[in-house]
């Protein structure tokens, strides 16, 4: 497999970002918070092809529902086709990176432990540790594969990573 390049997303990236997973309306959200710099969009390339998306929050959202912690990790997806392969360590590797460039003192995420152990596990094994000790409830817009979105009551539980004694360097 080619490497993976991580870099930030911009408009014209919005085609490529639909054929990962649409609607175009949420990309160009995410892309205007970017604008804004309450958060970083990236994208992560291999064979000249986006293969994945992730975001990273240093500020709460102007609009939408807040985040319940920040900075966080967020929006993390990797087409079908190339999960398996280090795309997703790459954009968490790519954020955590951005992180501590910016000083940033700790990193949360928000993972569904129940429906996604397989990730809960991976950020478990990279240092990150349990805010609560038991999964919650939270309502969430969910992208159904119909393309519409969709209101769920989703699973889930909040990690956080010391950036100052995490045991994984930052990208170079």
């Amino acid at each position: 497999m080619d490497s993976v390049v991580v870099r930030d997303a911009n408009e014209a990236d919005l085609g490529a970002l639909c054929l990962v997973r649409g609607p175009a309306s949420g990309h160009e959200a995410k892309l205007q918070e970017a604008a804004r710099g309450t958060m970083r969009f990236l994208v992560a390339v291999t064979g000249g092809e986006i293969v994945g998306f992730a975001s990273l929050f240093v500020a709460n959202p102007t609009t939408g529902p807040p985040k319940s912690h920040i900075p966080k990790l967020s929006d993390c997806f990797v087409a079908a086709w190339h999960r398996s392969r280090g795309v997703g360590r790459a954009l968490v590797e790519a954020r955590e990176g951005i992180a501590r460039s910016q000083g940033l003192p700790r990193l949360y995420v928000g993972v569904d432990p129940i429906e996604n152990a397989r990730w809960f596990d991976f950020f478990r094994r990279r240092g990150y540790a349990v805010v609560q000790a038991q999964p919650y409830r939270k309502r969430e817009l969910w992208l159904a594969n119909s393309g519409r979105t969709e209101e769920r009551l989703a699973w889930r539980q909040d990690l956080v990573l010391d950036l100052g004694r995490s045991s994984h360097a930052a990208p170079g």
